[in-house]
């Protein structure tokens, strides 16, 4: 995630959010070193539904269908899964308040705390929201929910620490 001048910076929260997203799923597909593993197969399904930047807790909306591939051998959303999922997309919240200096690259997970309360079954589609709990200059706190989009159930739940790994600005 550190190389990011070439990622364009759109005027909306949403547009933000998009153009990173878009950019993981591009680099995704290029980088063959990549491709192996959950993110590739996640990646292209994750979809933006809200953002917002505003302040004291900044927000992202993701809306995600769980495929096959995507699954357990009960045809349900496989653990590591839903884990990737959720640490990927609250790291996405980052963009909204990210500037050269401060959690330019978007730091590194410390911890990620996943409780999964129900199945996620094959066809389901859920929302994630994702918002930043506490940001500084060196540590965030982060949380998640997966929700069904049908009926709100809460799904799964993750508490997402971050360190900011921004090399120190150069005098």
């Amino acid at each position: 995630m550190s190389d990011n001048n070439n990622i364009p910076h759109e005027d909306t929260d949403v547009g933000k959010v998009e153009a990173w997203l878009n950019h993981f799923a591009t680099r995704d597909g290029d980088d063959k070193s990549h491709t192996q593993g959950w993110m590739h197969n996640l990646i292209h399904s994750i979809k933006v539904i809200s953002a917002s930047s505003s302040l004291p807790h900044p927000s992202v909306t993701f809306s995600f269908v769980v495929e096959n591939e995507h699954t357990n051998g009960f045809r349900n959303l496989h653990g590591g899964a839903a884990a990737s999922l959720l640490d990927f997309c609250t790291s996405m919240v980052l963009v909204l308040i990210h500037k050269p200096g401060f959690w330019q690259t978007m730091g590194v997970s410390r911890t990620l705390n996943t409780t999964y309360m129900r199945p996620v079954p094959a066809g389901m589609e859920v929302l994630m929201e994702c918002e930043i709990l506490q940001v500084g200059k060196r540590l965030c706190a982060l949380r998640g929910t997966m929700r069904r989009k049908s009926d709100g159930e809460l799904l799964c739940v993750c508490e997402h620490n971050k360190a900011n790994v921004d090399p120190d600005p150069k005098l």
